[in-house]
């Protein structure tokens, strides 16, 4: 039986006056409206073009509140997550990064990629780096010289990337894409990808904008939603 996700009251700012309203949501919405944004799948074109977004049109409507991106990846396509990274760079109020399971591959980078000394992971995660995979097919290597080219190139460049997050030196971080490095927290942190073990990853969530005393809460047609702490129950909107 799969798990459901309910929505939950939200309270919405819906004048200069300051008047409150109060709607029912999606959880992830709320979620990325408080800027805490999740990379949690592998990452291709789409995803990456939806994380770039949020940071882009969020950024703009608030340039001073801080974002939280929790990541939970193996990665995926190498200029998507170069896309992520870059757009971290751009936000002026900067990106507190959360490894909440994995983050390997090019995700790692990402997580790397956070304001310094907001760059978490939690106790038991995982991370993994190495360099960028290709695959060519059989025949004569010159007929697909621009393509081994490109992959070196990429290689280059996200050592660059990392010498920039992590502080090691060219030949070491070399060396370690040679093959998968994993590492545990306490690898991470002494190796420079992260900061510290997260110690309160949930206290960017502005509770005072959700709202749980649900029976003070009525619907446009006049329903009254379960008395659940998230909203579930035979009412769900």
């Amino acid at each position: 039986m799969p798990v459901g996700i309910p929505k939950i009251p939200y309270v919405v700012i819906q004048d200069i006056d300051g008047k409150e309203d109060e709607t029912w949501v999606e959880i992830f919405d709320i979620l990325s409206r408080e800027r805490i944004l999740f990379l949690g799948s592998k990452i291709d074109s789409e995803l990456a073009n939806e994380i770039t977004g949020l940071f882009m049109y969020l950024n703009l409507e608030n340039p001073h509140k801080k974002f939280h991106l929790f990541i939970n990846s193996p990665g995926g396509s190498v200029m998507g997550g170069v896309s992520i990274f870059d757009s971290i760079s751009y936000v002026k109020s900067g990106v507190h990064t959360t490894c909440i399971g994995r983050a390997a591959s090019i995700a790692s980078l990402i997580l790397s990629g956070g304001t310094i000394g907001e760059r978490t992971a939690f106790p038991h995660a995982r991370i993994m780096i190495h360099q960028p995979l290709s695959t060519f097919f059989d025949g004569n290597p010159i007929i697909h010289t621009r393509e081994i080219n490109e992959v070196l190139e990429l290689r280059d460049m996200l050592v660059h990337m990392y010498m920039g997050t992590t502080l090691q030196c060219h030949l070491q971080i070399l060396s370690d894409l040679e093959r998968d490095e994993f590492m545990s927290t306490e690898d991470a942190i002494s190796y420079g990808l992260i900061d510290a073990v997260s110690k309160d990853p949930f206290g960017c969530i502005d509770m005072k904008r959700i709202r749980y005393d649900i029976n003070a809460i009525r619907r446009d047609d006049g329903d009254t939603p379960s008395t659940s702490a998230f909203g579930v129950g035979d009412n769900f909107p």
